[in-house]
């Protein structure tokens, strides 16, 4: 089963994690400052998993990166080269909403 690390639960984040659950080879970490937000999201769905992170903890983030297959940063873009720079450490695929 794939795992799915969605970093940020704002406004645009629900499409997404309820089009991945809906798969059912996907499992759905999502990790938010808010974690109520995604709680709310993951509506306790058995193949996601919200928690609390603050981007500031640099080895939080690391482990949660390590432990996915692939990363989705809804994060505000000034966040994008720090999570991209942990995904390359990591060989990890990275998606964001940068253009």
């Amino acid at each position: 089963m794939k795992k799915v690390l969605i970093l940020g639960a704002g406004m645009v984040s629900r499409p997404i994690v309820r089009y991945l659950l809906d798969q059912d080879d996907i499992k759905v970490v999502m990790a938010s400052r808010t974690v109520s937000k995604a709680e709310k999201i993951i509506d306790q769905h058995p193949n996601g998993t919200p928690l609390t992170l603050d981007i500031s903890n640099d080895t939080k983030l690391e482990q949660l990166i390590m432990d996915a297959d692939v990363i989705v940063s809804l994060l505000p873009y000034t966040y994008h080269v720090k999570v991209a720079k942990l995904c390359i450490k990591h060989t990890k695929h990275l998606v964001t909403t940068s253009y």
